[in-house]
């Protein structure tokens, strides 16, 4: 399809077989900054190995939100051994580990479980930045305040959003605080995704200064019906109805999308 993937720390599949299925499409690398730095700077180095084009670190997830439907269904994967796959792949953690996490997935999750958290501060920047020559985006970041450091820090790119809302139940929508954000960024590309269900919502949030627009439960639930077609299905759907949409409302390329295309409208009085 041509749409550009973030490949995540937590996988199926390791990165390195991630990379060869994107073509000549450009994936980028997200990265869940592990406690232990020597093995955070091990994913780094097999993710610039293997091809991706740039570092998308996680701030806003080194502790998991209050997720009652997880709860509920007791779903947390990664303490069964899965989605796993980068780090039971990895020399410096099947060292720490002592021996093959497929013969001991329990102890191999606890190690995972011990070393995931990484909370990091201003002070890791200068780190991070050190760690790889690919583009770093910092993903988590809403307060023009944080996005003016981080681009006073060297930071190549800002990604604005509430990991879909996932974490902080309550907070304020990252849509809301777009334009601030890129404001802020100055000359900095903004990526923006969290509540993306439509090409319209793609077509709001690059009027509002996005480069580039990320899709997350839409193309799981692609791919939980219909598998790899499934997903082909979405993005279709997606893209055609971005297109359509800047037909209809005639604007003929992306560059033309500005805030002045968009008007704010109050919520209709509830009828009694």
């Amino acid at each position: 399809m041509g749409v550009p993937m973030i490949a995540s720390t937590l996988s199926v599949d390791p990165l390195e077989d991630v990379a060869r299925h994107l073509g000549g499409t450009p994936g980028f690398f997200q990265l869940y900054t592990p406690t232990d730095r020597p093995l955070a700077e091990s994913l780094v180095r097999r993710a610039e190995a293997a091809g991706f084009k740039a570092l998308v670190v996680t701030l806003d997830t080194w502790v998991t939100g209050w997720r009652p439907r997880d709860l509920s269904l007791g779903s947390f994967p990664q303490l069964h051994g899965l989605c796993l796959a980068n780090y039971f792949s990895d020399a410096l953690f099947r060292a720490r580990l002592g021996k093959p996490p497929e013969e001991d997935l329990r102890a191999a999750a606890m190690l995972w479980a011990r070393v995931f958290g990484n909370p990091l501060t201003w002070k890791d920047l200068p780190w991070l930045r050190s760690l790889t020559k690919l583009p770093l985006i910092l993903k988590g970041l809403l307060h023009a305040e944080d996005v003016r450091r981080a681009v006073d820090g060297g930071v190549d790119g800002i990604y604005c959003s509430n990991h879909g809302g996932r974490q902080a139940n309550g907070g304020i929508p990252a849509l809301d605080l777009l334009p601030e954000v890129v404001e802020a960024a100055g000359s900095k590309p903004v990526l923006f995704d969290s509540g993306i269900r439509s090409g319209a919502d793609v077509i709001k949030a690059v009027a509002l200064g996005a480069e580039a627009v990320g899709v997350g439960r839409p193309y799981v639930y692609g791919l939980a019906i219909g598998g790899t077609e499934g997903v082909r299905h979405v993005l279709r759907c997606l893209l055609a109805e971005a297109d359509l949409l800047m037909a209809v409302d005639g604007y003929p390329t992306l560059k033309d999308l500005v805030p002045e295309a968009l008007r704010r409208v109050a919520a209709l009085p509830r009828s009694r």
